[in-house]
C-alpha cells in the first residue's frame, strides 16, 4: 500500500497541467495545485467586492483521511491576490455535505442577497444516492443550517430526491420572479423553491407524467434570438437519460428543449424541433455576466466563455479509474455568435470558470469524492490572464 505522500505524488503526475492556447499572449498558472487542498472546487460568484466565492465538496475536519460517518466540504472566499478566508470551514456541516454555492438574487424574500447551497444529508457514496437538501448560512454564521428538505417525487430511480443539481433562479420581471428550481438527477424531477422556505415538484420528466423521459438540466427564459420561442419558458435536458441508463456521450452534450405551456402547478411540454445553438452561453451552469471577458482580457474582452465538459461523465454514479484524459477545452463566443476554441487540453472532470476582474479562473473538479469515493486532493483552481 503506497503512503499517502506517494500517493499525493502520483495524482500531481496524473493531474499535470497542460493547457494550450489557441492564440498567442496568454499564460496560465496555478492558483492551488492538484494534490494540495482541494477535492472537487466547484465556482459560485464573484463580489461586489471582486472576491470569488467557491465550495470544496471534499474535505473534512482534520485533514486527510476518510471518515465514512462524517460531513464533507467547505465554502472558501478567494481575494485577487490569492488570499482565502472561510466561510463555511471543514467540519461545519456536520453529517451533511457541500455543492454548487449560489447567492440568492434580492427578490428571494428575507433571503436575498445571501448564501445558499446544495447537498447530500448524509456523506459519501451512500448520502449521494439518497435525500438532499437545499441548505443556507445565516448571515455572520460559519454553520449552515436546512432550509428545506427535497421530498421523494416521481417513478424514476425509486422517486429518490439525490443528485440534487440547480436548475436556475426565476428571472426578474417574470412569474418566476423569486423562485429557485433545483433538479434531482437522481429521480429526474425539477422542483420549485420558494422564500416561506417550501418546496415542492414542479415538473416530473417521465413518459407517464409529460410524455417523455429526460433528466432535466435548467429553466430559464428564452432570449431574443430564439425567435418565435423569445421570452417563453423553456426547459433543457437530455434525453432518454437518468441514472439508470448511463449517458452516451460522442465528443459533445447532446440536449432537448421543451418549451412551458400550461397553467402553474400544471406545465406541459411542447417539443422545440429545432432549436438555435445555445451551447454558447444559454445553458451554462450560470448565465451571469461573470463569464463574460472584461476589456483588460485583450481582444476577447466582451466575449462570452464557457468550458466543455470533456469526456469523464459525471452525470451518473460510474466510479472512474486511472488519470483524466485532456479532452476538455475552453470556448469563446464572439459578437456575431460564433463559437471559437480558446484553449485545449484542459483535464476533463467537469471543468468551470468565472471572471475577477481581468483574469479568468478556472476550476477543475475531477474525481468525485462522493459518487467515486476518490478522497484524495485531485481538485485546483488556474489563473489565466491576457499578458499582450
Amino acid at each position: 500500500m503506497p503512503t499517502y505522500e506517494e500517493q499525493l505524488a502520483t495524482v500531481a503526475k496524473e493531474c499535470e497541467l497542460k493547457l494550450q492556447f489557441a492564440d498567442h499572449g496568454f499564460s496560465v498558472r496555478e492558483i492551488i495545485p492538484p494534490a494540495t487542498t482541494l477535492y472537487d472546487p466547484m465556482l459560485g460568484w464573484v463580489d461586489d467586492d471582486d472576491s470569488l466565492v467557491f465550495c470544496d465538496i471534499g474535505g473534512q475536519a482534520g485533514g486527510p483521511g476518510w471518515d465514512p460517518r462524517g460531513g464533507h466540504g467547505s465554502i472558501w472566499r478567494l481575494y485577487p491576490d490569492d488570499g482565502l478566508e472561510a466561510i463555511v470551514p471543514p467540519g461545519a456541516i456536520g453529517k451533511g455535505m457541500i455543492m454548487f454555492p449560489m447567492k440568492s438574487p434580492a427578490s428571494f424574500g428575507s433571503y436575498g442577497g445571501e448564501v445558499f447551497f446544495l447537498g447530500q444529508l448524509k456523506p459519501g457514496r451512500p448520502g449521494a444516492h439518497n435525500t438532499h437538501a437545499v441548505y443556507w448560512v445565516p448571515p455572520g454564521w460559519d454553520t449552515p443550517e436546512v432550509f428545506c428538505v427535497v421530498p421523494h417525487a416521481g417513478r424514476i430511480g425509486g422517486g429518490i430526491s439525490g443528485a440534487l443539481c440547480p436548475a436556475g433562479w426565476g428571472e426578474l420581471g417574470t412569474p418566476e420572479q423569486g423562485v429557485l428550481f433545483v433538479v434531482s438527477l437522481m429521480n429526474c424531477v425539477l422542483y420549485k423553491v420558494t422564500s416561506d422556505r417550501r418546496i415542492s415538484p414542479w415538473l416530473i420528466c417521465d413518459e407517464e407524467s409529460v410524455g417523455y423521459q429526460f433528466m432535466p438540466s435548467r429553466v430559464f427564459r428564452a432570449s431574443p434570438d430564439w425567435g418565435d420561442y423569445a421570452g417563453d419558458l423553456i426547459v433543457a435536458g437530455r434525453p432518454n437519460t437518468s441514472f439508470e441508463k448511463q449517458a452516451e456521450l460522442s465528443g459533445r452534450l447532446e440536449l432537448g428543449f421543451w418549451r412551458v405551456t400550461g397553467a402553474d402547478g400544471s406545465p406541459n411540454l411542447e417539443v422545440i424541433e429545432n432549436p438555435p445553438d445555445a451551447g454558447a452561453g444559454q445553458l451554462l451552469p450560470t448565465r451571469s455576466a461573470q463569464t463574460v471577458a472584461p476589456e483588460g482580457f485583450g481582444l476577447f474582452g466582451g466575449q462570452r466563455f464557457m468550458c466543455t465538459p470533456g469526456s469523464a461523465n459525471l452525470a451518473h454514479t460510474t466510479k472512474l479509474e486511472g488519470p483524466l484524459p485532456y479532452d476538455a477545452s475552453i470556448l469563446r463566443t464572439d459578437e456575431s455568435g460564433g463559437v471559437h476554441e480558446f484553449a485545449t487540453k484542459l483535464q476533463s472532470g467537469s471543468p468551470a470558470l468565472l471572471f475577477q476582474g481581468d483574469r479568468m479562473v478556472v476550476a477543475v473538479v475531477r474525481k468525485s469524492y462522493s459518487t467515486g469515493e476518490y478522497h484524495l486532493p485531485d481538485g485546483s483552481l488556474y489563473e489565466i490572464r491576457y499578458t499582450g
